[in-house]
């Protein structure tokens, strides 16, 4: 398995990149997920069909999937929260500085 990942500026042209790859990596015969976080939905743009939270197949070896980070987070935050304050307890980290610690600041940016 290979994990490729197009970031850098808006506009730069990441979406296109990201879809001619997977076009090129499936014509290959690889099979290929090219996924986008994107709240522009641009990945549905570029290949002119909807795009959700679940994988759809474009073409033979190739799926696409819109991401949508916010929700996953919310949907995992309980988990990972609980996680967090078992790590900080054995570090000896008191309770009330463990929940504090336990907000992660720009969360919502990554």
């Amino acid at each position: 398995m290979r994990i490729l990942l197009f970031t850098g500026k808006g506009g730069v042209g990441k979406t296109t990149t990201a879809a001619a790859s997977a076009l090129r990596c499936a014509d290959q015969g690889l099979r290929t997920i090219v996924l986008s976080t994107d709240p522009a939905h641009s990945l549905s743009d570029a290949f002119a069909r909807d795009l959700g939270d679940h994988p759809v197949e474009l073409a033979p070896n190739l799926w696409a999937q819109q991401l949508d980070p916010q929700a996953r987070m919310e949907d995992s935050w309980d988990e990972i929260r609980s996680w967090l304050l078992e790590v900080f307890e054995w570090a000896g980290v008191a309770a009330i500085e463990a929940e504090e610690l336990a907000v992660v600041p720009g969360l919502d940016e990554i």
